[in-house]
């Protein structure tokens, strides 16, 4: 079966040029560095060879001198994110000369006489990460040097098509527009459909020409895959060392899309999700009805501690409907708690009365709180083959889920797809949205070798491995069913001993060699060998840029809220209101006495859970001190400080009476975050020695509360 893998036809909104790294100077006797004038580049070409997954990408640029003086060039470029220098050669004259490895840090030398040794023409050194600087010489009056640049790059799977970017250069200078041509063999199990330059269909389904100018060019292969499992790709080159690097290809095919079915959203509207933004949520809500087949019903469910029925039954899904659900969230305030089991029980009801299988999707941040394993399987209490489980989790800032695992648990069991995305990158995202709804391949594994646990229909990942020997593995997962899938030879390459082990690093170059001379051919034998270099040139090499001074920001780190906001927490707002809860049990049972200690889930500003580890057995007077646990306000966290400040705090309250007067005794905060705080470089703000309360100071004859 042929599995027709489509791609969306939305590119990233914006692509960001990084043609301002680039730049082409001269330079000379009583000719400073420059912007080029009297150099030009005459030509260049762009040729792409993907092969599989894996690009060879081969810059071929003439350069010419048109004035009266001799010159030197300096060429500063930049290449696709992950690349990796190949190979670099100059054509002098019929003569293609080819680079060989140098140390980074050399000297140059004046040459003394060109019948003993002539000048090297050119040296490609590493200036960044992924920028390169070329410094090539001499360029006489009426000269001219042919540069040929060589770089491998793993295209990137997305949206069923592979994906390279590469990236702008400026030819507003002396630098020409790149003409390129992009040639593309695919792996077993997968055809071309379409080539598309910049999102524009171009060429035939083998190759497609393209401009190189100022702005990035983005290449998509889109891939029509005969399967309706996942294809996987092997790569293979053996290495000097004996070692060998392989590639592994793992793509997704574009599942035929679903028929309208019933779909239940779960949306999470607690204090936390603040720092998304309701605006954030809302753009899902709407994308996600726009991606729902026609006839599509639906139901949203609105939760914190509390779980709501916004419709009460199943509605079409129609933009009014769709408004509808967005301003109840609008009206709904923002409140302590995340019950996604309370959640999951209402969608339950939900489907239970519905026919077909039908769908949910939660929309939250994963701030949960702890909860067993299966609780949320238990709570939805479906059949696996009767129900598809979507996770969207928007992350704001630089936060990560941390109930990644308790979403993914009912997602692995009946099927569907967990999505993780940062706000800020929202956007672009949603392009794919289409895709977030369709079934996922689950619980992959490749061995022992780190790789994404799933895989949505018409997505894909790669994996690079360096070991002894061609590496045997089987990608195990599953779908409705387990797989076990063996690497097909993808489409041979020598581009991958580049990337596994790079020839430009910081520490060494390429350089080409001077042919001329009676000591060159010796010269290029003893270098090559191992020997010192030392660069011979006609013209002095420019003084070397001093580098960018280093950053002065301090690294940001996860942490726990700090103890003594705790403490100061617990005092202004959880003991008044337990005083109150006190008093009123007092009331029912004058002989009460307890000693209750709580356990209480808080980040990103939010009461998440809270349990009483220890609980004093007057069930009201329990359910009355968690309300009033959960009125607190921890502080929203500042993200330029910590990157998340997930807590998990035990504290005790003692309850008594004094001479007719309710005791509520101060407890010590002892905090602890779901993290290693002891891996934790700085480890929680404000640390202090625990701190002994003084249990004869009771907050006897506080007026309490008129509530909790």
């Amino acid at each position: 079966m042929t599995v027709r893998a489509l791609a969306t036809g939305c590119l990233l909104a914006s692509v960001i040029s990084r043609a301002e790294a680039t730049s082409f100077e001269e330079y000379g006797p009583g000719v400073p560095v420059r912007a080029a004038e009297q150099l030009s580049e005459a030509a260049c070409d762009v040729a792409v060879d993907l092969r599989g997954a894996v690009a060879t990408v081969e810059v071929t640029q003439r350069i010419a001198n048109s004035g009266v003086k001799a010159l030197a060039s300096v060429h500063r470029f930049t290449v696709p994110r992950g690349a990796a220098i190949s190979g670099f050669s100059v054509k002098l004259g019929n003569r293609v000369e080819h680079a060989v490895r140098v140390p980074a840090a050399h000297r140059s030398e004046p040459i003394e006489s060109a019948g003993v040794l002539g000048a090297d023409p050119a040296v490609l050194s590493k200036i960044g990460d992924d920028e390169y600087q070329i410094l090539a010489q001499p360029f006489y009056p009426g000269g001219e040097l042919t540069l040929t640049t060589r770089y491998a790059v793993i295209a990137t799977p997305r949206a069923s098509a592979l994906r390279l970017v590469l990236p702008g250069r400026v030819t507003a200078g002396k630098l020409a527009p790149c003409r390129g041509t992009v040639r593309v063999t695919p792996g077993p199990s997968a055809t071309v459909h379409a080539i598309r330059i910049a999102n524009t269909v171009a060429g035939n389904r083998s190759t497609a020409p393209f401009v190189l100018e100022a702005r990035d060019v983005p290449i998509d292969v889109d891939l029509d895959v005969a399967s309706t499992q996942p294809v996987v790709w092997q790569q293979s080159q053996a290495l000097p060392d004996g070692t060998t690097a392989s590639l592994l290809t793992v793509l997704g095919p574009r599942i035929k899309a679903p028929i309208a079915r019933p779909v239940v959203l779960l949306i999470d509207s607690s204090r936390s999700m603040d720092l998304v933004g309701r605006h954030n949520v809302g753009k899902v809500i709407r994308a996600l009805g726009s991606a729902l087949p026609v006839g599509t019903q639906l139901e949203a469910i609105l939760f914190d501690r509390t779980a709501t029925r916004v419709f009460g039954d199943l509605r079409p899904a129609t933009a009014d409907n769709l408004a509808a659900i967005e301003t109840t969230l609008a009206k709904r305030g923002a409140v302590n708690g995340s019950d996604l089991v309370r959640a999951f029980t209402l969608a339950r009801q939900v489907i239970e009365s519905t026919r077909g299988q039908p769908m949910v999707v939660v929309i939250t941040d994963g701030v949960t709180g702890e909860l067993p394993d299966r609780a949320l399987i238990d709570a939805l209490a479906s059949r696996s083959s009767a129900v598809d489980v979507h996770a969207i989790v928007l992350d704001p800032a630089r936060t990560r889920s941390p109930g990644a695992a308790t979403l993914r648990s009912p997602v692995n069991l009946y099927g569907g797809a967990y999505v993780e995305v940062n706000t800020d990158d929202l956007d672009d995202a949603l392009t794919a949205i289409d895709e977030w709804m369709r079934p996922s391949w689950l619980e992959l594994a490749f061995g022992d070798h780190e790789i994404p646990t799933e895989l949505r229909s018409g997505a894909g990942f790669t994996k690079l491995i360096v070991q002894r020997g061609a590496p045997r593995l089987a990608l195990r997962g599953h779908g409705d069913a387990t797989f076990t899938l063996t690497p097909r030879p993808g489409p041979p390459t020598i581009a991958l001993a580049a990337l596994a082990q790079p020839v430009v690093t910081d520490d060494r170059a390429l350089a080409v060699l001077s042919t001329s001379g009676r000591i060159a051919t010796n010269r290029i034998a003893m270098i090559a060998g191992g020997g010192r270099y030392d660069r011979s040139v006609v013209l002095p090499d420019p003084p070397r840029r001093a580098p960018l001074p280093p950053t002065t920001a301090s690294t940001i780190h996860a942490s726990a809220i700090a103890r003594t906001t705790l403490e100061r927490l617990f005092r202004e707002q959880l003991h008044p209101k337990a005083h109150a809860c006190y008093g009123r049990a007092l009331q029912r049972n004058a002989k009460l006495t307890a000693t209750v200690r709580y356990k209480l889930r808080m980040g990103r500003g939010e009461v998440t859970d809270v349990q009483l580890a220890a609980s004093s057995g007057d069930a009201a007077f329990d359910a009355c001190l968690v309300d009033a646990a959960y009125l607190m306000t921890p502080p929203l966290p500042d993200f330029a400080v910590n990157s998340d400040d997930q807590t998990i705090a035990n504290y005790p309250l003692s309850f008594a009476q004094r001479a007719d007067q309710p005791v509520v005794v101060l407890g010590d905060a002892d905090s602890e975050s779901p993290i290693d705080i002891d891996r934790v470089e700085g480890g929680v703000p404000d640390q202090r020695q625990p701190v002994n309360p003084d249990t004869k100071t009771p907050l006897g004859g506080m007026r309490p509360p008129k509530s909790p």
